[in-house]
C-alpha cells in the first residue's frame, strides 16, 4: 500500500503535524483533527468528541496520565476503531475533560507500530506508510 501523505495544518499561526483521521463511535465513523504526537503514549481526545456522538466514555478504564507540566490528568481508555487514509485498525483511545491543549492527540499506542511515520518539517509534510 502506498504512503498516506498529509500537509501540515496551521495551529495558532504555525504549521503543525495535524491530520484528519476517522474514529468509529456508536457504529458511526466521524472525522476528527489530531496532532500527531510521538511523545504521547496514547491517542487522547477531548471528552466533547465522545459526548457529541452520544458515547459514554466514562465507562472506560480510568488511568491518570502525566502531561507536559508534570501533572496527571484522568483519561478513560477504550479499544476503538481508527482510520488513517484507507487503513482501519483497532487502537487504544482515551478521552479526557482535562486534556489541557486545544487539540486532540494521536499517540503511539497501536498506531506507531502499524506505520512508518515520517515528519518532513522543511516541506510541511507528514507521511504514514503502512507496515505489512
Amino acid at each position: 500500500m502506498a504512503k498516506i501523505v498529509f500537509r501540515y495544518k496551521p495551529n495558532r499561526g504555525r504549521p503543525a503535524p495535524m491530520i484528519t483521521l476517522g474514529i468509529r463511535l456508536q457504529e458511526v465513523w466521524q472525522p476528527i483533527e489530531a496532532y500527531v504526537d510521538s511523545g504521547a503514549a496514547y491517542t487522547v481526545l477531548h471528552g466533547q468528541v465522545a459526548d457529541g456522538a452520544g458515547f459514554d466514555y466514562r465507562v472506560g478504564r480510568l488511568e491518570y496520565l502525566q502531561v507536559g507540566d508534570g501533572s496527571f490528568i484522568p483519561v478513560y481508555l477504550h479499544n476503538l476503531d481508527l482510520q488513517i487514509g484507507p487503513v482501519r485498525f483497532p487502537a487504544t483511545v482515551g478521552f479526557s475533560e482535562r486534556l489541557g491543549v486545544a487539540f486532540n492527540l494521536l499517540g503511539r499506542a497501536d498506531v506507531f507500530n502499524r506505520f512508518s511515520i515520517c515528519f518532513e518539517e522543511e516541506h510541511g509534510i507528514l507521511s504514514f506508510e503502512p507496515r505489512d
